[in-house]
């Protein structure tokens, strides 16, 4: 973020630090507006603002979307969710905007749409789902003045982004597994039944798949004419055994690179024409985007949370141990 490094911590402080020495420009502690200590999901940064969801656990958690000011770290706005499922409250996911307008999925699989400049609710949009039931929701994308919802029901659901009306729903027969993403013209997502699948935004058919050996998760990064996505035999929502990297067109697995420990972070950046991926015992490891090769790797102390790359000499390194590094690969 410009001359600054962001970083949610799991004690419920969000951090802005100098890029250059670490120094705490500001920071704020969410605990102080109710029980709640997580950041899951990516903010979304304006020319003014950061907007990030919060969450929180139990019967009393609760969560909001913050506003913050970028320079100073002051709340502009929050919204406070009221709804939830019996073990939590708020929005896990990222949160993505599109005009006036800033989307996340709460807990529960509701697809909220606020106003960026005021935090009011615009629309809000329920999918198929249980709310007695306690599933990670995935993060919606936007394009076209559409927004697109992979909902837990296993629905993937198209609706328009200033009503929230549903302009078509294509049933996919199991729980959406991954975040969806818009490239090539198309939508990326994975289900629980171990499918990738190739959508048209336009009308929701199906143009290809891709049966995998395990459940997709996380965020899928389209590079090139590649897509990166790991692999959960659990089919959980944390962390997973196989990084994968496949065509664009879901016809085949060019690589595949495995770890014992299993990788801790279900997003993988590309970083000077590497794929980044971390792992649950602290390596960062960096493999070639063509063939998958091992290009280096160094070991960080705690399990790999968060992987940032600022610039194309340094990486930012989080981790579950509450370090956070300044890198530079030799």
């Amino acid at each position: 973020m410009g001359d600054r490094v962001l970083i949610g911590s799991c004690a419920g402080t969000l951090y802005a630090l100098d890029r250059k020495t670490g120094e705490v420009r500001w920071s704020y502690d969410i605990k102080k507006d109710g029980d709640q200590t997580s950041f899951h999901g990516n903010p979304l940064i304006t020319n003014e603002l950061i907007i990030i969801g919060t969450d929180g656990s139990g019967p009393q958690g609760v969560g909001h979307v913050y506003a913050f000011e970028r320079v100073t770290g002051k709340v502009r706005w929050k919204y406070k969710l009221t709804r939830g499922v019996p073990n939590g409250r708020g929005v896990p996911t990222h949160i993505v905007g599109l005009g006036s307008s800033v989307y996340g999925v709460a807990f529960g699989d509701e697809l909220l749409c606020l106003d960026l400049k005021t935090g009011r609710l615009n629309w809000s949009f329920q999918s198929e789902f249980s709310r007695s039931e306690f599933q990670w929701s995935n993060a919606p994308a936007v394009a076209g003045g559409r927004v697109f919802f992979g909902g837990v029901d296993g629905n993937l659901y198209a609706l328009d982004a200033q009503t929230g009306k549903a302009i078509w729903k294509r049933a996919l027969g199991s729980r959406i597994s991954t975040h969806v993403i818009i490239a090539d013209n198309s939508l990326y997502l994975g289900a629980a039944d171990n499918r990738l699948y190739r959508i048209n935004p336009n009308t929701g058919s199906v143009v290809a798949s891709f049966s995998a050996s395990a459940t997709p998760v996380g965020t899928i990064s389209h590079i090139g004419k590649s897509l990166i996505v790991f692999l959960n035999p659990k089919g959980g929502a944390g962390g997973a055994a196989t990084l994968v990297c496949l065509d664009n067109q879901l016809t085949k697995v060019q690589w595949s690179q495995s770890v014992a420990e299993g990788w801790s972070l279900t997003r993988a950046p590309l970083w000077r024409g590497s794929v980044l991926a971390g792992s649950e015992t602290g390596d960062v490891i960096a493999y070639s985007l063509t063939d998958g090769e091992k290009q280096w790797s160094h070991k960080f102390k705690g399990v790999i949370r968060s992987i940032g790359g600022g610039s194309d000499d340094v990486l930012y390194i989080g981790t579950l141990s509450g370090m956070v590094y300044a890198f530079v690969a030799k």
